[in-house]
Parts: structure tokens; sequence; C-alpha cells
């Protein structure tokens, strides 16, 4: 009989671990240099519309806590150049009769170099579990993708506790993860000293091609011939851009609303970011600009914090 011997010996384990380093080594290098080339300034204006000053007062924007900012860049900014925010109150439409007001935050920052392109603007959230096992199941597929789905049906999906609302009507679309979605409103921002710009130029950047292709085809427009007007109704907090569904205020379409696409597809963990808005075509020159957040305020009931991030 053999006796037992170790398949793996200081002989055979050194050699190996050396071969993995060897592998791994330059991907590890090259990941520190892509990190370096990336530039960033965060901003947390959770606490926005309670500690900025109005931007109707005399001081007219005040300086963001230092402790609200994170900025990564290859040049030092300035204390006269740290970011600045003050609050105001619109009025905001969203069609017939609907006439929201909108606690309003603006912010100011600067930015030292150009950025190149891909300019990404993301929003980040903290202590939101959207990992939680009854959120993550929380919705009905088949409704997302534009297929006819009954009030029983909907009753008896994984959208508990979110299926069903006044007179046993389904939510569309049902579910917690839906019914949660980011609503906060962040605008395109303005260069304020844009080169050869005569006034405020406005630096675009769309909320398309921000979600995974895939995903589009997970999700379709709602036909009012298969569903009539009446037999679905808006989620709970969806009901000041859409009070109902009519002609008026027709179904969303899920299928082109890639912010709806991105915030479907749950974080792992309660601290994450997603993104909202980017600029493929033009560098973000030097300068300061300015953006418009509508800001809903729900997360300071549950504890949380929202951060714009742009890179």
């Amino acid at each position: 009989m053999k006796a037992w011997q170790p398949i793996l010996t200081p002989k055979t384990v050194l050699p190996l671990l050396f071969g993995v380093g060897v592998i791994f080594a330059p991907i590890g290098g090259l990941l520190l240099y892509a990190s370096s080339k990336v530039q960033e300034i965060s901003i947390d204006y959770s606490k926005c519309t309670i500690e900025a000053p109005d931007c109707s007062g005399s001081g007219t924007f005040g300086p963001v806590p230092d402790s609200a900012v994170s900025m990564s860049f290859h040049k030092e900014v300035a204390d006269d150049d740290k970011p600045t925010w003050c609050k105001e109150t619109n009025y905001v439409g969203y069609g017939g009769t609907t006439n929201v007001t909108t606690p309003t935050c603006r912010i100011q920052f600067y930015v030292p170099e150009d950025l190149k392109t891909p300019v990404l603007l993301y929003y980040q959230l903290t202590n939101f579990y959207q990992n939680h096992r009854r959120y993550v199941k929380s919705f009905d597929q088949a409704q997302l993708n534009g297929e006819f789905r009954d009030n029983s049906s909907i009753d008896a999906s994984d959208c508990d506790p979110l299926q069903l609302g006044e007179d046993g009507k389904a939510y569309y679309p049902c579910g917690l993860i839906a019914n949660s979605m980011f609503n906060d409103t962040i605008f395109s921002p303005e260069a304020l000293n844009w080169p050869n710009a005569t006034g405020n130029f406005t630096y675009d950047m769309k909320d398309t091609n921000i979600a995974w292709s895939a995903d589009k085809e997970l999700y379709k427009k709602l036909d009012p011939k298969v569903y009539p007007y009446g037999s679905v109704v808006p989620p709970m907090y969806w009901r000041e851009k859409y009070p109902v569904y009519n002609e008026t205020f027709p179904y969303p379409d899920l299928h082109t609303d890639e912010a709806f696409q991105v915030w479907m597809r749950t974080a792992g963990l309660p601290t994450f970011s997603k993104l909202s808005r980017r600029n493929d075509d033009l560098a973000m020159k030097v300068g300061r600009y300015e953006v418009m957040v509508y800001d809903c305020e729900c997360l300071l009931t549950l504890g949380g914090t929202r951060t714009e991030k742009r890179n």
C-alpha cells in the first residue's frame, strides 16, 4: 500500500504562485493606470434644501460643506473655486393641469482642466438596500414586457406588497422596485464662462445610451387596445407625473425610458452609483458650471444620501 503524498508541496506551490503573479501583475498595473486617468467631482446635495441659502437672498450662493464634496483632479482647485449652492422653489408642469411645487437645488462647481469624452454623470445613493430579497423579486416581467395581465394575475404575482391599487386595479408598473424609482431630476450643466460663448452655454448631457442594450428588450410600451385606459393605475410615487393614465397622461414608454431600465437593474450593495447622463462628443472645458436639481427630498426620511458624481 502506497503512502499518501501531498500534491502541493513548497516546490510546486512557489512556481504556481509566481506564475499567477506574472499573469495578474500586468492586469493590475493596467487597472491602476486606468484609474489614475479618471477625474471626478462628487457632491452630496442631500441637505441642500435644508442648509443652503435661498437663491433670491442677499448672499445667493453659499459654500458647500467640505464633508459633502470629494474631488479627484490632476490640478488642485483653489478655495475660491470650491463648490457652492443655493435653494429655491420651482413649479413644474407634467401635462394637463398638473403643476407641482418642486424644491430645487442649484449647485456650482469648477473644472480645473478639460475632461475628455466620455463625460459621465452618475447619482449615488447610500443606505438604500436594493439587494433585499423581497425587493429584488418585486416586479412582474410579463407586465413590463407589455403582455396582458389581469388584476387577479398581478395580485398573485411577485409584485407583493404593491400589486393592486384602488378599486382592486393593478399598478403599472407594479412592485417595489418601480415604485421606489429615483425621481430627482438632474439637468445638464450650464457653463458660466464657456470659451467664445456669449452668455451661458448648455453642456448637453443626454439620458440615452445609459442602459444596457439587452435591457431594452425586457420592456415594451403598453398598447391601450390591450390595456384600455382605466384598467391599471399608476404606482403611488409616480402620481405627480402621472395622476392617472388616459389620453392626456398616456402610458410611459418603458422601452425607451433608459433611466427606468437603469433603476430596475438592482444594485448588490447599499451604497451604489447609477449612470444618469453622458456626453460622448464634446470635452468639458475648464471653467465654472451650474447644475439644477429638482429635489424630491424623499430619501432624507430613510436616512439615505444622494450624491451627484461627474467624471
